[in-house]
């Protein structure tokens, strides 16, 4: 079942959703780096599941709003690696 809403509102919820869930996802992945460096891989196969799981769970409810929220959320997600990597001087 796909909700309606108008372009404008649909447009909003995806990128502000996209945003919100790169920046938590790319900044917990120093997170999970840190837990492979320290020897513990089994946390750091969690955290990881767990990241991608968010994404995806996000992404499945985007889907249910329609075509315009899942790819504008896309787009936030992408635009919010930029930042992170940005942030942490790395050059993708």
């Amino acid at each position: 079942m796909t909700y309606h809403f108008p372009l404008a509102a649909q447009i909003a919820i995806g990128s502000c959703v996209g945003l919100a869930a790169g920046a938590i996802h790319f900044a917990t992945l120093r997170w999970n780096v840190r837990l492979l460096v320290a020897g513990t891989p089994a946390k750091a196969i969690g955290l990881q599941l767990l990241r991608l799981a968010g994404v995806a769970v996000l992404f499945a409810v985007l889907a249910k709003f329609g075509a315009w929220p899942l790819l504008c959320g896309a787009a936030g997600l992408l635009l919010a690696r930029g930042f992170i990597l940005r942030r942490v001087q790395v050059t993708p």
